[in-house]
């Protein structure tokens, strides 16, 4: 823009110089207005980049594989349902406490079941193989901490109930460290008084083992092998563990989620993935 003005301008190198100065700030105002209308516009442009990249994805696994996600999403469903037919009915049977709060448990990890794997039929319709992979991780634990539970009498849902008081101080704990950093009020002292009460009231009731990771399975696991890996071998699952092993790669940062995407071909690992693509399908169905 500057070259385009020193060409049409009459008089001096000195006197141009003046002049450029007093334009300066307008041309810079243009040029940013400019730049600013150019970003905009891409950004609600249906066919960018992105969009068009997506759209194309999109018909290809629809193309390829809309029935079996149609199957998918009528199996999800027919979950949902199980839960609340099961959840009315055993309501009106289980008379005792202990019984119905077993029931609540068991019935919200199935449900949040059922949401994860809509979640993870969204991102597989959308084409990102990746991040269905990571949420079968957390269906995977849900599926196991539900048989667990299943397995097991009442005190270890109740335990399993009491453990978020475990939870809550931690996260306060944390939450008072780095409040000021982000810039957010830190708790009030009642507040902070009252989950302290609170896990000292649980710790009183179980034993102090109870405050460490994976407390509510004390009374069924021994000291030492209380983790996710130990609950999968009692209830039968740790033949998954490879599995799951493969999709903490997408959860984590360590170097193999880097390298190793499930929607590159092996010719083109080396290559960047920052959007969707269909080729994961190839791989899951040839495990």
């Amino acid at each position: 823009m500057i070259a385009e003005y020193r060409k049409n301008f009459k008089g001096t190198e000195s006197e141009f110089d003046e002049y450029i100065n007093t334009k300066l700030p307008k041309i810079i105002e243009e040029l940013l207005q400019g730049i600013w209308d150019g970003l905009y516009d891409y950004c609600f442009d249906e066919d960018n980049d992105l969009r068009s990249h997506q759209k194309k994805m999109n018909e290809s696994i629809e193309k390829k594989y809309g029935n079996a996600i149609k199957l998918v999403e009528s199996f999800i469903e027919m979950n949902s349902q199980v839960s609340v037919s099961t959840y009315d009915t055993y309501l009106k049977i289980f008379d005792t406490f202990e019984d119905q709060l077993k029931l609540d448990t068991l019935i919200s990890l199935h449900v949040r079941a059922c949401q994860i794997a809509n979640e993870i039929r969204v991102l597989v319709s959308n084409g990102y193989a990746d991040g269905a992979m990571s949420r079968w991780r957390t269906l995977h634990e849900l599926c196991v901490t539900f048989l667990f539970l299943y397995d097991n009498d009442t005190r270890i849902t109740e335990m399993y109930q009491d453990y978020h008081v475990i939870e809550r101080w931690k996260k306060a704990k944390e939450y008072q460290e780095n409040c000021g950093f982000l810039k957010m009020d830190k708790l009030l002292n009642e507040d902070i008084a009252f989950i302290e009460s609170e896990r000292k009231d649980v710790l009183e009731e179980y034993g102090k083992e109870f405050g460490q990771s994976y407390g509510w399975t004390m009374n069924v696991l021994p000291k030492g092998r209380r983790n996710i890996r130990e609950i999968e071998k009692l209830v039968g699952q740790d033949h998954h563990r490879v599995v799951y092993t493969w999709a903490s790669e997408n959860v984590h940062s360590g170097v193999s989620g880097i390298n190793k995407r499930l929607g590159l071909r092996e010719d083109a690992e080396n290559y960047f993935l920052p959007s969707a693509n269909d080729y994961f399908f190839w791989i899951q169905f040839n495990i």
